[in-house]
């Protein structure tokens, strides 16, 4: 992988810069305790799979035709798994409790430090503008970006490519000239396919089975860093 023809290189936020999975037991554990009920590990997983459903997931990333938080169809899922709030108050309990949690992955920092220089620094992320920059300045994270676009706020979301495509103008980068790092199959390499953009697959587990196009497999972001040349001078 050339470093020298990418002007930009965009990062997706959770799983690629911080640790997701910890804000997820964390705001999960949180909202449970405004059930009244102890956070047992039953229904911990029950609510951790409920928050990581197609149908959380689109409310989270503001998609379009998402099914209203308030709904009879989002309530009998909550209802199934042993929430016995409103569906829409638990996910406002929840989303609070996420925008209260952000940890930077390791060496996620230094890696920034040093592309800094040389890159236009841009984060894609789907997800709640408040809830996703409250994260990033607990994640000391934001003063090393350039460019942010969150799906709320722009009304695209990934894969949909227009949100890759916008951070790219205001980047002003092309196709050609832009990285695009994340960990999800889906949303994160499915936009970076449609547009036609060069995407560094993260995968902790080291599993990389899943198909579609990348320039580089990776079970660390931190680790980019050894394939990128710098200038420090």
């Amino acid at each position: 992988m050339q470093d020298k023809k990418y002007r930009a290189v965009i990062f997706d936020l959770d799983g690629t810069l911080v640790d997701y999975n910890a804000a997820q037991k964390y705001a999960a554990a949180k909202a449970i305790k405004q059930l009244g009920k102890p956070v047992s590990p039953d229904l911990e997983q029950k609510v951790l799979e409920l928050v990581s459903s197609d149908a959380v997931q689109d409310i989270e990333a503001c998609r379009p035709g998402w099914m209203p938080a308030d709904s009879a169809y989002m309530q009998n899922i909550f209802t199934d798994a042993g929430v016995n709030l409103p569906s829409e108050l638990f996910l406002n309990n929840y989303f609070e409790a996420m925008s209260q949690h952000g940890k930077a992955l390791p060496g996620v920092i230094d890696l920034l430090i040093s592309l800094k220089k040389d890159h236009t620094i841009g984060l894609v992320s789907n997800g709640l503008g408040p809830v996703q920059r409250k994260r990033l300045l607990k994640a000391e994270l934001m003063e090393y970006l350039d460019i942010l676009v969150i799906s709320c706020e722009v009304g695209y979301a990934k894969p949909d490519p227009a949100i890759l495509q916008l951070a790219m103008r205001l980047a002003d980068s092309t196709p050609e000239t832009t990285l695009f790092v994340g960990d999800s199959i889906g949303s994160d390499m499915g936009a970076a396919e449609a547009a036609v953009v060069d995407f560094v697959f993260i995968q902790p587990d080291g599993d990389f089975s899943a198909p579609g196009p990348r320039v580089l497999e990776l079970r660390e972001t931190a680790d980019l860093k050894s394939f990128l040349k710098y200038k420090h001078s």
